[in-house]
């Protein structure tokens, strides 16, 4: 056994021991790669975990800078941050945790016409933006494109969270088809609304084990919506189909 075996074994060690997991399982967690958009509160939270749980391969993208109103909630982010750019200082944070990951960094805000580079070589795409119209595009792309796309969205103490892969079979619904009146972007985010620190944290950390348990075949539902109160850890999961008139996945 060479040294990066080696290590890669104990590094891991306790994952492998798993059933689910086992070496081989382990390796399709390291080889895979995934797109995350947007590097705030879910971001931040989600990249961390898969990166500790071994994912070798990231893209991340955000234009944004962080900002003291960011450190409550952002994982990773310390005030020596500030005014900086938060994809870079992601992927600087990610390699600190994770020698061997391979990062491609971009500081851009997702649009029509750049979406293709952040996403096209990636199979999983994590949406952890705020706002819909970002959403609706990267929603519309993974669709026509074949790509799983895990959504998160957070309010106060309200968590929502979804894998979809809209392509994959005739009853599978897209973003679009449970939010279907969605035109622009008319919602709250969290500078407006308020989020607390923990719900921000664990909504990407459900992202990060939603992602796992597919790249690990454990369950695979691209039909559920999940909800989860925080207050009164209430959580529910709602069926959901296909919209018939649905102007993405149903054309």
């Amino acid at each position: 056994m060479n040294k990066s075996n080696k290590k890669f074994l104990e590094k891991y060690s306790r994952q492998i021991i798993m059933d689910q997991v086992g070496i081989e399982g382990q390796k399709k967690i390291s080889k895979s790669s995934i797109s995350i958009i947007g590097c705030g509160g879910l971001g931040t939270s989600a990249a961390q975990y898969l990166s500790m749980s071994g994912i070798n391969n990231f893209t991340l993208i955000d234009n944004d800078y962080v900002d003291i109103t960011n450190l409550n909630r952002q994982t990773l982010f310390t005030e020596n941050d500030i005014g900086k750019k938060k994809s870079k200082i992601l992927s600087r944070r990610i390699m600190e945790i994770n020698k061997s990951v391979n990062i491609n960094s971009y500081e851009e805000k997702v649009t029509s016409s750049n979406i293709q580079k952040f996403i096209n070589k990636n199979s999983i795409v994590l949406d952890c933006t705020d706002n819909f119209e970002s959403r609706l595009l990267i929603n519309k792309y993974c669709h026509y494109n074949q790509k799983i796309l895990i959504s998160a969205a957070i309010q106060n103490f309200d968590i929502q969270a979804f894998i979809l892969a809209s392509w994959l079979h005739k009853k599978n619904p897209c973003y679009k088809c449970i939010f279907p009146e969605l035109i622009n972007d008319n919602e709250a985010s969290c500078d407006e609304m308020g989020i607390i620190a923990s719900v921000a944290g664990l909504a990407g950390i459900i992202q990060a084990n939603l992602t796992l348990n597919f790249i690990l075949g454990l369950r695979e539902n691209f039909r559920e919506f999940i909800l989860v109160d925080c207050i009164n850890f209430d959580i529910k999961k709602i069926l959901v189909s296909k919209n018939k008139v649905c102007k993405v996945c149903n054309s």
